[in-house]
């Protein structure tokens, strides 16, 4: 596939993108030329058409990770994995409870959804 130097400048700031979601050259490379028709009439239109449609997903970054919630072992109280310490509260553990913080979900869904979970691993166990 052969391109010409106009056709390349237009090209740069899709190829840039794949850059940015951390795909390497051999990547692009791959997305590029694999399986390519014989004979290309129009390689630019080609390589737009598959730098756009192959884009990798945005890699996932530490700081948008969402915060998980569990249940204390002992009262089944909703909390942040961080705050759980052997799976219980502060409170379980003889320690003032932690400012509240925003709930992500309600405690009543919370408990609902891990019941189901504990009742579908037993069922999957047997």
């Amino acid at each position: 596939m052969s391109l010409s130097h106009a056709e390349c400048h237009a090209l740069a700031p899709l190829v840039e993108e794949w850059f940015a979601r951390d795909a390497e050259e051999s990547d692009v490379v791959r997305a590029l030329t694999t399986g390519l028709p014989a004979p290309v009439h129009h390689p630019a239109a080609l390589a737009r058409r598959r730098l756009t449609d192959k884009l990798p997903p945005e890699p996932i970054r530490r700081d948008r990770i969402p915060r998980r919630m569990l249940e204390c072992a002992e009262c089944c109280a909703p909390d942040y994995t961080d705050a759980l310490v052997d799976g219980h509260c502060a409170p379980c553990r003889g320690e003032p409870p932690a400012p509240a913080r925003r709930a992500l979900l309600p405690a009543a869904l919370v408990r609902a959804r891990a019941t189901a979970i504990r009742q579908e691993l037993e069922r999957t166990r047997t």
